[in-house]
Parts: structure tokens; C-alpha cells; sequence
């Protein structure tokens, strides 16, 4: 690959490596993963200073991995310094099923602009493509684009040694899109090489995308922050009855839904700072639990929700839905007496005197009621705990409910709330920091040649997430006990997060339509800017740190 980039300017070596990412497969979940990382590997070993040096450069597998994935390295040292900054970005892609009958081109962006330059029923698309400025197709904009400015950097300073004033140190991480498995395992590559060779690492940079926030909207953005993200989840219970006499109930699905309408999209549970764009919940699952068609109202229903953290502890967003649930669920069986002694006026019957419940725990609390019933609940999720691992991870905390609740057999109506995988902490850099400071003073530079704009929070998921974390012991203490059985199904090295506690910043590429069919990335700004805002903002962290 090399031999194909030395001779062209930067924008053209990182187009030319875009679209060679892009043309691989590597879709989450499947071997495409490994065929990038492989071909990663290739690609660095094919730099001048990496053949001098082969040992700079290696992969690192994911414990107990089906597909045997893996992360990708490659350390660019300066002689005698400790002074290290992490270009990062994960080389995974969601799947291609939007893409319908265009699937055997998601890959190819040529054939895609081709495509888009004569679309009709979306004009700003077919603009794009007219323009010659976006390069489509899957993973262009995620992350594909970012891989390749890491790697054009790394190119950079290994051709302009006189440039480069610390350690640089590539990772590219596999799992991104769904458990962030990659990161979390290369946690502990970095501590390694923290240990053995002596490294210090001042920043993180990584090249996650950033679009547009609004129609005509033409910033650009800087985060120093990573947002964090619980799933919510809630395992709702209801009274089941016969369709014949369904007053005699309450159908867990009405429950689901009162709590849909409460949570979802509702900004009144945002956290409040000023100037960030601040997420509600989405949920992401509701599911009734009848496997087959009957006239039983569905006696449980399953849910969950995406949530993101920026400020506020997750164990207090659990909190603070658990006491709005208990609230929206008093009202719904208020609702549910009205509309019963409507139903039995219109007939002539008599009024019934309603004494209906419905209790809302948090895990913690569920367990505490099944001891106060007479249960060990310590033994029952031991027992549970060994069955565990043939379920996916987002449904062993149903499982694990359902199971419990069949020992306890109490016949009530119940939401039990608690969170499963995927966790990320949120984090941010402190603006006394070197890190913070420099971030500042080169945007500042920067700002005649593009609108770049510095936020707090990456509004999306990100690997960042994992570098550091500013939850406190206490609070992540909480967090775990409504986490069940976290330690089996996604451990997480919070120790290795606060001992590593790098400054995290996203500087990433640009561009719209990720996840989607229609997604691109804007070449001029990308290709051309970005590259030059990292390498100066790299070379003033390194110089304003000490050894």
C-alpha cells in the first residue's frame, strides 16, 4: 500500500485508503471484522519505518472471542521519550440490510455517487454526489474515513521525524457498534505497554464523525467529553387474565406502554447544561413474551431503554425512573378503575371496589422483598448464574427476574428495573488542564479555515468512553448492584479506567447519514483540514508536557 501513497499529497493518500476500507466488509458480528484488521496490519507494515522496526507493529486477541477478533497497534517511538498521545478508531461497521436492493454496492463508493448523482426524491443527496465532494457507502463516515486519517498521521510523522516531539501509538479496535468489547480488551494492552515501556500518555485522540446538528447547519465539531450510556431496562409483570374478562387484569403490555410514553423522548429527564446537546431516552426493545397466539392477555413484557449519561451517575437516573414509573403507574390503575365502572355502568352492574396494585422495585430492591419473603436470594441467583451464558447478554437480567420471580410466585403486578449491557462511563477534560488549554488555542488557529465549534459531550457512543471515567467509587458501587450479574456477563475494568484516566478529545471526521444508506463524508474538510487540526494540536500537547 505504500508504494501506492508515498508520492500523493495527504488528501489523496487518505481518500485512496477510505475507499480501500470501505470496499472491505467488515460488518460487527461477522469475520469481516478480522479481514480489516488483517488488512490493517498489511497496510502499516508496509510503511518504511514499521519494516525497520517490524515489532512496532502487532494485534492483540479478544479473550474468549467466537470469531476470534482482534485489535490492531502500532507504536511510532521517540528515542528517549514518555510523552505518548493514542490516535484511536474502531474499523467495525453496522450491517447493510438498508441499503435493499443497492446491498451489493454499500461497499463500492464510486458505484454509489454514480447512483445518488441522478437520485431524485432526496435533492440534498443527489447534490452531494453531484458535487464530487462526499465519498459514499458503509462505513465512509463511520468510521472508515477516521481509520484512514490515523493512518495517513502516523505516515506523516514517520516521514517527518523532526516533527515528532513524543510517542505516537495507532489502535483500532474491533466491537465497536454494539458492546465495545474491542476497547474494553485493549484497556489492558495499554497498561501493558504503560508498564513495560515506560509510556505516558497525555491525550487520546479519536476520529469519530461529527454532522450536522440542523438544516443549514455548517459547523463543525470538537469534543472533550465522551457521553456515557446505560441500557434501562424493565421486566413488567402483569395479572393475566382471559380476553373474556380482561377487568379482571392488568395486561403487562398497558403497563409497557404507559412507561414508553413516559420515557421515551420525554425531555424532562434530561440532565441540564447549558450549551451541550443533551439526549432523552429511546427505548430500544418492547416485547411481549407469548411465544405462540392464544386469548390470554401477555402476562410479561420486556423493554428497554437507551440512555445517556453526561454529569449524573446512572445509579440516580435509575432512581429518578423508578420513582416517575411508580407515579405513571398509580395514575394508569386510577385510569383502569374509571374505565372499568364506565364499562360496568353502561351494562346496569354494580360498582366493584378496585384494590388492584402494581409495585415498582429497582433490583436491589426486588431482592430485598424476596428475602423479606422467605427466599435466599443470594443462592437462587448462584443458581440461576450457571445457565447464564446460553442467553444474550441483554436478556440474561429478564431471564434472571423471571426465574426469581417464579420461585417467589406472589401473583402481583411488578416493574423491576435494572441495567444490562452495554455500560460506557462518561467522561471529560477539566478545562485547567494542559490538554484543554492547548485544545483551545489551536481551534482559535484554526478558525479561518473551517467553522469548527468546541462542545463538552460527543453526542453519540463512543470507544472514548473507556479511557476514563469520572463516576466515583460509590456511585459505580451503585450502579453495579443493579447490574446483574455484571461480573459474569461484562466485566469491566473500572479500576484500570480511573488508573489510566486518559484525557480523551474526539476530533473526527465530517460528514451525514451515518447508519444510514445515504451515509457520506465531506472530502474537503476530512481529507484536507482535519488531518493538519490533529497533527498541530499533537505537536503542542507534546511540547507543552513535561517528561
Amino acid at each position: 500500500m505504500y508504494q501506492q501513497l508515498h508520492a500523493l499529497p495527504q488528501a489523496e493518500q487518505i481518500e485512496l485508503l477510505t475507499r480501500h476500507l470501505v470496499s472491505i466488509n467488515s460488518v460487527n458480528g461477522t469475520t469481516g471484522e478480522i479481514d480489516l484488521a488483517d488488512e490493517l496490519v498489511k497496510i502499516l507494515q508496509s510503511f518504511p519505518i514499521f519494516q525497520q522496526h517490524p515489532d512496532w507493529v502487532w494485534t492483540q486477541s479478544l479473550p474468549h472471542d467466537q470469531l476470534n477478533r482482534k485489535n490492531v497497534f502500532a507504536l511510532l517511538k521517540k528515542p528517549g521519550c514518555c510523552r505518548t498521545i493514542i490516535y484511536h478508531s474502531h474499523f467495525d461497521t453496522v450491517g447493510i440490510e438498508d441499503f435493499g436492493s443497492l446491498e451489493a454496492s454499500a461497499f463500492d463508493p464510486t458505484a454509489l455517487e454514480k447512483y445518488f448523482a441522478s437520485y431524485q426524491a432526496d435533492h440534498e443527496v443527489q447534490a452531494d454526489a453531484q458535487s464530487g465532494d462526499w465519498l459514499f457507502g458503509r462505513g465512509a463516515l463511520d468510521m472508515k474515513s477516521g481509520d484512514a486519517v490515523n493512518l495517513a498521521n502516523l505516515l506523516y510523522f514517520s516521514e517527518h521525524p523532526a516533527e515528532l516531539a513524543g510517542n505516537l501509538l495507532f489502535m483500532g479496535n474491533c466491537v465497536e457498534e454494539n458492546d465495545h468489547s474491542g476497547v474494553i480488551a485493549g484497556l489492558s494492552e495499554l497498561h501493558r505497554l504503560q508498564i513495560e515501556q515506560g509510556l505516558k500518555y497525555v491525550t487520546a485522540i479519536n476520529t469519530d464523525f461529527n454532522s450536522p446538528k440542523y438544516a443549514g447547519d455548517n459547523n463543525k465539531y470538537v469534543y472533550y467529553g465522551a457521553a456515557g450510556k446505560m441500557l434501562t431496562c424493565c421486566y413488567i409483570k402483569g395479572i393475566e387474565t382471559h380476553v373474556g374478562n380482561t377487568y379482571s387484569g392488568i395486561d403487562s403490555t398497558l403497563i409497557a406502554s404507559q412507561i414508553n410514553l413516559l420515557l421515551n423522548n420525554n425531555p424532562k429527564f434530561v440532565e441540564r447544561i447549558p450549551n451541550e446537546e443533551v439526549l432523552p431516552s429511546a427505548c430500544l426493545q418492547l416485547r411481549d413474551q407469548k411465544d405462540f397466539y392464544n386469548v390470554q392477555t401477555a402476562k410479561v413484557t420486556e423493554m428497554y431503554f437507551n440512555t445517556f449519561t453526561y454529569q449524573r451517575p446512572a445509579a440516580d437516573t435509575l432512581r429518578l425512573f423508578k420513582n416517575a414509573i411508580e407515579k405513571a403507574g398509580q395514575q394508569l390503575l386510577k385510569k383502569l378503575a374509571e374505565r372499568q365502572q364506565k364499562f360496568f355502568s353502561a351494562l346496569g352492574m354494580p360498582a366493584v371496589a378496585e384494590n388492584k396494585q402494581l409495585f415498582v422495585y429497582t433490583l436491589v430492591e426486588y431482592l430485598a422483598y424476596l428475602e423479606r419473603q422467605g427466599l435466599n436470594s443470594a443462592a437462587l441467583v448462584a443458581e440461576f448464574a450457571q445457565q447464564a451464558d446460553q442467553f444474550d447478554r441483554r436478556q440474561v437480567g429478564f431471564k434472571l427476574i423471571d426465574f426469581l420471580d417464579q420461585h417467589l410466585n406472589d401473583n402481583h403486578a411488578k416493574v423491576v428495573l435494572f441495567i444490562a449491557p452495554p455500560f460506557c462511563p462518561h467522561n471529560s477534560v477539566k478545562k485547567t488542564t494542559t490538554v484543554y488549554q492547548q485544545l483551545l488555542k489551536v481551534l482559535e488557529e484554526s478558525q479561518n479555515q473551517a467553522e469548527i465549534k468546541l462542545k463538552e459531550f460527543f453526542p453519540y457512543l463512543s470507544d472514548s468512553s473507556y479511557l476514563a471515567i469520572d463516576e466515583t467509587s460509590e456511585e459505580l458501587s451503585r450502579l453495579q448492584a443493579n447490574f446483574p450479574l455484571a461480573e459474569q456477563i461484562y466485566p469491566l475494568p473500572f479500576a484500570q479506567m480511573r488508573k489510566l484516566a486518559i484525557p480523551a478529545i474526539d476530533i473526527g471526521v465530517y460528514g451525514k447519514g451515518a447508519h444510514t444508506w445515504k451515509e457520506r463524508v465531506y472530502k474537503p474538510y476530512s481529507f484536507n483540514i482535519l488531518p493538519t487540526l490533529i497533527r498541530k494540536f499533537s505537536q503542542q500537547v507534546w511540547q507543552a508536557t513535561k517528561e
